[in-house]
């Protein structure tokens, strides 16, 4: 994983016809987006800068922005489904609730005092997202919800949820 930059969501769809974009801000609890010149686009494997023209609107977790690179539906056609990142030094979450989903990958999960696993990914291609946590040689999938989430100590590299009892073990 790459820790100089900070996966912030996928362009999802073309805005008009003149350029701009709609991102899909994979986010949790975040209700703004940092004050940036430039997104990064991941093509090829590569962080490609692209310097933010304007931006529309941010709302629901979705972003409308222009950037001054891309001036048509053609040019935002290349980079639809694309991932966007920002740089790691422009993200100060707001506090210990609020993250960027990708952020939390190998984090420990702990549910008191107990380490029940360590979250291999984020799955968000379901009516809700999913940290993907691995316990004990098997893939859990706990629903990314504000009532689950108690805290997230990014220095240690630790999450706590409060999970119903049992949940894992009838998994």
């Amino acid at each position: 994983m790459n820790t100089d930059h900070v996966k912030i969501g996928t362009i999802v769809s073309k805005h008009g016809y003149k350029g701009f974009i709609k991102i899909n801000v994979s986010s949790f609890n975040f209700d703004q987006i940092p004050d940036i010149k430039y997104l990064f686009i991941d093509i090829n494997n590569c962080f490609i800068p692209f310097m933010i023209e304007e931006i529309k609107s941010f709302s629901n977790n979705l972003l409308i922005l222009k950037l001054v690179e891309i001036n048509s539906e053609e040019d935002a056609d290349d980079i639809i489904f694309k991932n966007i990142f920002i740089e790691s030094k422009n993200y100060k979450p707001i506090d210990n609730k609020s993250f960027f989903n990708d952020e939390l990958i190998g984090f420990s999960v702990y549910k008191g005092f107990e380490k029940i696993g360590v979250i291999e990914g984020i799955n968000s291609e379901l009516p809700q997202p999913v940290f993907e946590v691995i316990v004990n040689s098997k893939k859990i999938m706990i629903p990314i919800h504000e009532d689950l989430i108690e805290k997230i100590n990014r220095k240690k590299n630790i999450i706590h949820i409060d999970i119903p009892d049992g949940l894992i073990e009838i998994i």
